[in-house]
């Protein structure tokens, strides 16, 4: 047989085969990427992306349940409802050591009752667990 021969038998061949080639089995060794097919290879990537995706939305759902994730408008308004507490109890630190200063001649023994006043109004923000409890709360 000729080279002429066998590329007409080829052409022919090739025809036959996709003529009676199983179009879904085509697209769905193209979609799970084993195969050719242009476009179909941009679906298998899509179906890639869109588990990617809800892959991610079913870890963020575990860990919201888990409670490893907490609302972040929750946390904003429990952050700003403390600091509102704690900018009044600051404030407050004048008028509660003002009778006891009043006729304090010693400025260290002053300093030393201010900072300790202050230290102790932030200890009383810095618990991390009744800031969890308040946002839970919120």
């Amino acid at each position: 047989m000729s080279e002429q021969a066998c590329e007409a038998d080829f052409s022919k061949a090739v025809e036959v085969v996709t003529a009676i080639a199983d179009t879904d089995r085509v697209a769905g060794h193209a979609t799970s990427g084993r195969g050719e097919g242009g476009h179909i290879s941009e679906l298998a990537a899509a179906k890639a992306e869109a588990e990617k995706h809800r892959a991610r939305k079913l870890e963020l759902q575990n860990a919201q349940l888990e409670g490893r994730l907490i609302d972040r408008d929750s946390v904003e308004q429990t952050a700003a409802q403390i600091l509102g507490d704690l900018r009044v109890a600051l404030l407050a630190i004048g008028v509660r050591l003002a009778p006891r200063v009043a006729g304090m001649a010693d400025q260290k023994a002053v300093a030393r009752l201010i900072e300790d006043e202050i230290g102790r109004t932030l200890t009383s923000f810095a618990d991390p667990d009744d800031f969890f409890e308040r946002v839970a709360l919120s």
